[in-house]
């Protein structure tokens, strides 16, 4: 006799057919969850304002998965278009509190409530961001006992990102932080960094599960590099200081003294482009995409020359995307704080070279060395780095890391 299948009620404001970076962790978990006996109710949303879209993700999602998708108040989203605007960046602060997702979290609290009742999951599952999710999950663990695992795809409190907000803003995102942890039964965090208010990093109840890479997503046969240019890819969404201007004016000073050849030098910006001040140098051959779907992300990056890799040195965040870039093999162009886990991984796996972003010198020394390599023709597939990242994350091995979790919380 099999036995009996559980489910989980998952509490995720981007899913597909949403597309990005948030999109990937959620749909993963519950992809490959259902092989190993849970099946999911997603309470997603139906709004059309987030503008990433990738259809083709649908294909990916379990047939046993029922998806919620609800509505969402537009009214906070473009009152805190024009807040930002008027440059009234603490009255925006105020009014979208905790986070843009505001518009959606009443409707997810009544259609998770309503799901709860229907499919009587065994275990509740939130992930953030938005942090309304958490809210959410917290009412709803309250209302209904569920037992309940909260993750952490972003810090919160102590995210760098809201470090200027009013000070009571700040203690009520602290109080509620606090509320969550304490309430939920497994707290889950994609990085060993992560401070949360509530819990330590000792508590038992805290489980680090990193984002990953899987192997379904990589191209077969994979893209090859154009060998008569020297292509530096950046795939992903640029927004306020996720913005790669720092590696490009330094690529384009080094093609305009003539260290670098800027006929032989192509630039490619995959991905949406939201920061509304964003100018890129002048002097090298730029060429931007707009947002494209995750398989044509991946492509990209099996094509490109060397991939880059940017995270202002205020955040330890990796990006998710790191995972595929070193599954991907080609060298990285990593410029990150020295102790992010992007720079470690490619020093300790020589997968590419790093500076610091807050240092030109060592950025100019960084692209030189690739570019020489380039060359010389020693910039080749990197099968090693491949393999070792396919065996350590592993989406699917995260994911039996968090079907663990939920067995415990059944069998507890």
């Amino acid at each position: 006799m099999e036995p009996r299948r559980r489910r989980v009620l998952v509490l995720a404001y981007y899913f597909p057919p949403l597309g990005g970076g948030g999109v990937q962790r959620t749909l993963k978990f519950v992809r490959y969850l259902e092989p190993l006996g849970w099946d999911a109710t997603v309470i997603s949303t139906r709004s059309r304002l987030y503008p990433a879209r990738d259809p083709s993700l649908l294909a990916e999602v379990p047939a046993s998965t029922r998806v919620v998708r609800t509505r969402a108040l537009p009214l906070g989203h473009y009152l805190g278009i024009a807040l930002h605007r008027l440059r009234l960046e603490r009255l925006r602060a105020l009014v979208l509190w905790p986070d843009s997702g505001l518009g959606w979290a009443p409707f997810a609290f009544l259609s998770a409530l309503r799901a709860a009742r229907r499919d009587k999951p065994d275990v509740l599952f939130s992930t953030s961001a938005p942090y309304g999710a958490h809210l959410v999950g917290l009412l709803v663990a309250r209302l209904t006992g569920l037992p309940w695992v909260s993750d952490f795809r972003d810090e919160w409190s102590a995210n760098v990102s809201l470090m200027e907000q009013p000070k009571a803003l700040a203690a009520l995102t602290a109080r509620s932080e606090s509320a969550v942890t304490q309430q939920a039964r497994r707290v889950v965090v994609v990085a060993d960094y992560f401070r949360l208010v509530g819990i330590e990093a000792d508590d038992p109840r805290r489980v680090e599960i990193v984002n990953g890479v899987d192997e379904a997503d990589l191209p077969n046969p994979p893209p090859l590099p154009r060998p008569d240019k020297f292509v530096v890819t950046n795939v992903g969404t640029i927004y306020g200081s996720i913005d790669p201007s720092p590696g490009l004016r330094v690529l384009a000073a080094l093609a305009t003294k003539g260290a670098i050849d800027a006929e032989r030098l192509e630039v490619r910006l995959v991905g949406s482009i939201w920061e509304p001040h964003f100018v890129p140098p002048t002097g090298i051959t730029i060429a931007t995409t707009g947002y494209v779907d995750h398989s044509q992300a991946v492509a990209e990056m099996f094509a490109a020359t060397v991939l880059l890799l940017y995270r202002p040195s205020s955040t330890l965040a990796p990006s998710g995307k790191v995972f595929e870039y070193l599954a991907s093999g080609r060298p990285i162009l990593c410029l990150t704080h020295p102790d992010n886990l992007a720079s470690r991984l490619v020093r300790s796996w020589n997968a590419g070279t790093t500076a610091n972003p807050d240092d030109p010198k060592a950025i100019e020394r960084a692209i030189l060395t690739l570019w020489q390599r380039w060359e010389d023709g020693d910039l080749p597939d990197q099968e090693e780095v491949r393999r070792l990242t396919l065996e350590r994350y592993s989406r699917r091995a995260n994911t039996m890391r968090l079907a663990q979790q939920f067995d415990e919380l059944c069998s507890g």
